[in-house]
């Protein structure tokens, strides 16, 4: 299972040979995590990190050392609920996944404040499509069957 996500190295090219041609901003990013999600496609590839490819992750703070890695060594996280599908809804200027108790009501409905990061790490749920409706973008999340 490969987490640990290196940053693309360097390529020498343009007309002097040394790259100088134009900036490039890729090779000034550091290794990533592919635990450490972003988005909802992201979230997705997380799932079965043997699809994670650079970029769209958060940065590696285990210095490439997975078996230390804090996160991969964290407890699943869990969640309690009475449905068995749970709408996550992204937060349109944020960019954060918030778990909707009521989504008919859309941001009127209490809702839960998560982290990308944290919802990699769901144990018992299995992330669903994505669902948009007039109140924004978001995704379901679907009990596994035989979960708590």
């Amino acid at each position: 299972m490969p987490i640990y996500l290196p940053a693309p190295a360097h390529r020498n090219g343009g007309p002097d040979g040394q790259g100088w041609n134009r900036m490039s901003l890729g090779t000034l990013a550091d290794d990533e995590c592919a635990l450490r999600p972003r988005d909802y496609s992201h979230l997705v590839e997380s799932q079965d990190t043997l699809r994670a490819r650079y970029g769209g992750y958060g940065p590696c703070i285990g210095s490439g050392n997975c078996t230390a890695c804090p996160i991969l060594q964290a407890a699943p996280q869990r969640l309690s609920s009475l449905d068995d599908r749970v709408l996550v809804r992204v937060h349109p200027v944020d960019g954060r996944p918030y778990l909707m108790s009521r989504p008919e009501d859309g941001w009127a409905s209490l809702a839960k404040r998560w982290t990308w990061q944290d919802m990699a790490r769901l144990e018992g749920w299995e992330i669903g499509r994505r669902h948009r409706d007039e109140h924004g973008d978001g995704f379901w999340i679907h009990r596994v069957p035989d979960s708590p």
